[in-house]
């Protein structure tokens, strides 16, 4: 390995192993909606990616070599290569400075695929007219990764017309072998901030992409109860069916804020904090029956605090149910301790009063369900014990769903392989007002400890309806997933007592 001189630059990457693709090209496909029930946002612009002539290309800085990288990019780096000259050592502010990527179009989102031994920080340099504007991202390990990023200002319409530079460092404090495969930018439409809503003939479910992509609509178009439409409580950004995960609670980078009278620990919420302050939208696909998002949530006690950790979801329509995807890592580098992990957080309407779950150990044989219409709030210390109810070790029946004691008419989840539940009610009033401050809230739990840089995923379903028709439904997909990653790939990461 030889390491650069200031006054020299070396090339990034070689023409035949670094393909870096043109930017916004004429063939890359949008993002757009068949639903029609989708927004109405901008629509998808194909960008014209022909650059101009050569012999306008500016020398770089200090006199270094200038080199071609497939027919569009002209660029040079600061940093250590290896002896092949197709792989670069990186570990602080290695740089990559774009020559000439002035487009006659404009793009709201990039796409990179990379090696990376580390995970990494990135932080991407976009210009406007002139005007520059820097976003930061976070890169996975890994081998042939593609990610993409949307511009921080993507949900104000906010656009670019070239890229200046992009700075890689490492998380994790060792060198990392990294490499670039591909490059390039598209534009996507822009939806409504407050929802996007995808539709089928039996669903209808509001994803807020201001508030991190959580849900803060379900409506079940057979109910016919009068006036109640949206089943979800969405009165502010830690409501919603939404991730939230809890980690530590002091070191020497972080101090806990106090929350309710009460230390709060590191918690990413995909709505947003407490203060009102929401969490980014990364990126965004939309298909005819399905939405992918993926966040980067804020810290719910903290002002304004962007976590250092992303949070990917796909909900998908089916004839009875709605499925969830869930993904969450952790960039921070920090150790965690256990704590109980929401999976996910789950808050209703007031007016379903009656929470529902099976209790016993024969799950799955129709046995007598368990009934509460008189749950205290969750969050107040002398009922915290009377608001849990732990799984018995055999029972795969892990569904709960909060039920009208007047029309029998509610929601449920189903979360296979948990411990056990917290629920309760919140200044209860039977309100249908899906924005009302009165609440109903269960979530499904696991004792789990972060470990940064290491994925949490789960899968859930959702499903409505009379409490037969909830259960008869989880029973008709009780396969869908076993969720076994819980159990087996975290068993460093959690605890069975209750700690």
């Amino acid at each position: 390995m030889k390491r650069i001189n200031k006054s020299i630059i070396f090339i990034l990457i070689a023409a035949t192993v670094f393909l870096i693709l043109s930017s916004c090209s004429n063939n890359a496909k949008n993002n757009v909606p068949s639903t029609t029930e989708a927004n109405k946002g901008t629509d998808a612009v194909t960008q014209n990616t022909e650059l101009t002539d050569n012999s306008e290309i500016p020398a770089p800085p200090n006199g270094g070599p200038l080199y071609p990288v497939g027919t569009d990019y002209y660029f040079y780096t600061e940093g250590e290569e290896e002896e092949n000259g197709s792989v670069f050592k990186i570990n602080k502010d290695f740089k990559v400075t774009f020559f000439n990527t002035k487009f006659p179009g404009l793009f709201n989102r990039f796409s990179i695929v990379y090696n990376s031994e580390s995970p990494l920080k990135i932080s991407v340099a976009f210009s406007k007219k002139g005007e520059t504007k820097v976003d930061d991202y976070f890169l996975e390990a890994g081998n042939n990764i593609k990610f993409r990023g949307l511009i921080s200002s993507y949900l104000d319409r906010g656009e670019a017309d070239s890229i200046e530079s992009i700075t890689f460092n490492t998380l994790d404090g060792k060198t990392s072998a990294f490499s670039i495969s591909e490059f390039s930018c598209d534009r996507i439409n822009v939806y409504s901030a407050k929802s996007y809503f995808l539709s089928n003939d039996r669903f209808k479910i509001g994803i807020r992409l201001s508030w991190g992509g959580g849900i803060n609509y379900i409506e079940d178009k057979n109910c016919t109860v009068p006036d109640l439409v949206n089943l979800i409580n969405s009165n502010d950004t830690g409501r919603l069916v939404q991730q939230s995960y809890y980690g530590t609670y002091s070191n020497d980078e972080y101090t806990a804020a106090d929350y309710n009278n009460n230390v709060w620990p590191y918690n990413p919420v995909q709505g947003g904090d407490r203060f009102g302050h929401a969490s980014r939208l990364i990126d965004l696909e939309i298909t005819e029956n399905s939405v992918y998002i993926k966040a980067q949530p804020q810290d719910w006690a903290q002002d304004n605090k962007i976590t250092p950790s992303y949070m990917e979801n796909t909900y998908t329509l089916c004839d009875d149910h709605i499925l969830v995807n869930n993904r969450f890592v952790d960039f921070s580098g920090w150790t965690h301790r256990f704590a109980h992990q929401e999976l996910p957080a789950f808050y209703v309407v007031s007016y379903l009063d009656k929470f529902v779950w099976y209790n016993g150990s024969k799950g799955w044989t129709g046995d007598e369900l368990t009934e509460r219409d008189d749950l205290p709030f969750w969050g107040d210390p002398q009922y915290t014990l009377s608001c849990r109810f732990p799984f018995r070790e055999s029972n795969t029946e892990t569904w709960c769903a909060w039920i009208s004691s007047e029309s029998d008419f509610g929601i449920g989840i189903y979360v296979p392989n948990i411990d056990m539940l917290l629920a309760g009610r919140h200044n209860y009033t039977g309100t249908k007002a899906s924005e009302a401050g009165p609440t109903n809230y269960v979530a499904p739990l696991m004792t789990i400890k972060l470990v940064s840089f290491v994925p949490i995923e789960y899968s859930y379903v959702i499903t409505t309806g009379s409490e037969e028709q909830i259960r008869n439904t989880f029973y008709n997909n009780k396969e869908f997933t076993s969720n076994d990653s819980l159990r087996n790939s975290y068993q460093s990461m959690r605890i069975k007592d209750d700690q």
